[in-house]
């Protein structure tokens, strides 16, 4: 118990230290990371973040997003942050933020936006986390926590045999923002646009949006809703704090730029691109580079742009992950042998590629592992097709891991090939009719129906005014 007293002692010592006033609340908090330091971890992840989703790139649309969050700035409490404001390439509805001043909105999430105002409030929100430093307040609890584990774990020998599951429990709890951070930032996203013209009562209708995509199951989950945790009554907030904001600003009116946002988005590409790869079942295609493969039935496949990675429901440890990779098979194949135990080199014909298969025995964290790679020849690169199963369950999943780069072939089925993408189309009707009438016209069926009612946050029964600008959804 001393022991452990004396580490209390040391940490709260640090913790007094490390405290500094937060610009936002102005009061003290715990900060271990500089400025300098949030501006360097964040350019570090920018380049992640680019290199993970690719910049999604549509006519003038990244300038007018940048002009919006541009507009917020002249409210922030932090005036020494430089802003970067990024439209990522990912169908995911999700917005986020890093320190240094880096905010990120998908394309996914602005196909479900209807209006500038809330894309204001998104932005701001993101603005919110970076100006209360919520990212460097989580980390710097982290630091601290992990700090006082090592130092229980070398001062007690009773502490040691509880240190794993106390430490996996602890930093648990700093992998997403609190629920007073996501308050927090509410409450800044409205002050910024409110402050700067924008009706921010719209957020409540996006809240309430996003929350009919996750209950209609949709294809496209709204990630905003996971990464940042609703608070209870969330809407019914955001409308309190509209309130007391705009008895501060006492403008006269306040903008909601629909027709303006909408112009903007018309066009752009809504839902994963299928040219650049999915799936039907348990059969991968890619169009654009013409491949496809089979994997098995009941696993999970994630498609990014650096790698396809297939998972099983269940199986610690267990995953096929594919990529390219330079140079020829022999020389990747060289390389992979250098490590862990060979148990396996030989050379193949699948299905007319050129390839190397290796299987080596591999230690991590005193377990044994099966990794297995499949080296392919294909248009002057190699296909890597990698798998790792501990070494006890690899009888169960040797044919498993084979499939994908067995069945791996050139794609030439024109079906397959000629894919057609979403893309969202701006309408306006001619004469006042209902959503439901509208959609009739342009012979709009099934699933694609309900998506259009979210993404317009509209009812089959709304009445939509002669020249109202809707959005639909157009195959091409």
């Amino acid at each position: 118990m001393k022991k452990i007293s004396f580490v209390f002692i040391i940490v709260l010592a640090m913790f007094l230290a490390s405290c500094v006033t937060n610009p936002v609340t102005h009061q003290k908090e715990l900060d271990l990371i500089a400025p300098t330091q949030e501006t360097a971890m964040g350019r570090q992840e920018h380049k992640n973040i680019i290199s993970q989703f690719n910049i999604y790139r549509y006519k003038n649309l990244n300038s007018y997003v940048k002009n919006v969050g541009l507009k917020l700035t002249h409210y922030v409490q932090d005036k020494n942050i430089k802003y970067t404001f990024t439209i990522l390439n990912s169908p995911a509805v999700n917005a986020f933020s890093t320190p240094g001043g880096y905010v990120y909105i998908t394309r996914g999430i602005l196909a479900y936006l209807n209006n500038e105002a809330q894309l204001a409030c998104v932005l701001g929100h993101e603005m919110g986390h970076i100006n209360a430093h919520h990212v460097a307040t989580q980390l710097s609890k982290q630091l601290l926590f992990n700090l006082a584990l090592g130092i229980a774990y070398a001062k007690s020998k009773k502490f040691r045999k509880f240190a794993p599951f106390v430490g996996i429990a602890g930093n648990l709890l700093f992998l997403s923002f609190s629920r007073n951070d996501e308050y927090q930032a509410d409450y800044l996203g409205v002050e910024y646009a409110t402050l700067a013209g924008y009706d921010a009562t719209q957020m409540a209708d996006f809240f309430k949006e996003l929350e009919k995509v996750e209950a209609s199951k949709n294809e496209i989950i709204p990630e905003f809703l996971s990464t940042h945790p609703s608070p209870p009554h969330r809407e019914q907030r955001v409308l309190r704090l509209t309130k007391r904001w705009q008895a501060i600003a006492r403008r006269g009116f306040y903008e909601i730029g629909r027709n303006v946002y909408l112009k903007h988005i018309d066009g752009i590409l809504f839902g994963k691109d299928k040219r650049n790869g999915y799936t039907i079942g348990n059969h991968y295609y890619h169009p654009n580079m013409r491949f496809t493969f089979s994997f098995p039935k009941g696993w999970k496949l994630i498609d990014t742009n650096n790698y396809i990675g297939i998972l099983p429901q269940n199986g610690s440890g267990i995953y096929i992950k594919i990529f390219m990779s330079k140079g020829s098979i022999y020389s990747a194949a060289n390389r992979f042998s250098a490590k862990g135990i060979l148990l396996k080199a030989r050379r193949l014909n699948i299905n007319g590629f050129k390839a190397v298969k290796m299987m080596r025995l591999a230690k991590i964290s005193s377990q044994l592992f099966v990794q297995k790679a499949y080296f392919i020849s294909f248009n002057g690169k190699v296909m890597v097709f990698f798998s790792q199963v501990p070494s006890v369950s690899y009888p169960l999943y040797a044919q498993k891991t084979d499939q994908p780069a067995m069945t791996f072939k050139r794609l030439r089925n024109p079906r397959r090939l000629n894919v057609k993408n979403l893309y969202i189309k701006v309408v306006r009707p001619k004469d006042i009719t209902f959503f439901s009438s509208l959609l009739d016209k342009y012979h709009i069926k099934g699933k694609l129906r309900k998506t259009i009612y979210i993404i317009n946050n509209m009812q089959p029964d709304t009445l939509i005014a002669e020249g109202e600008p809707v959005k639909i959804l157009i195959k091409r």
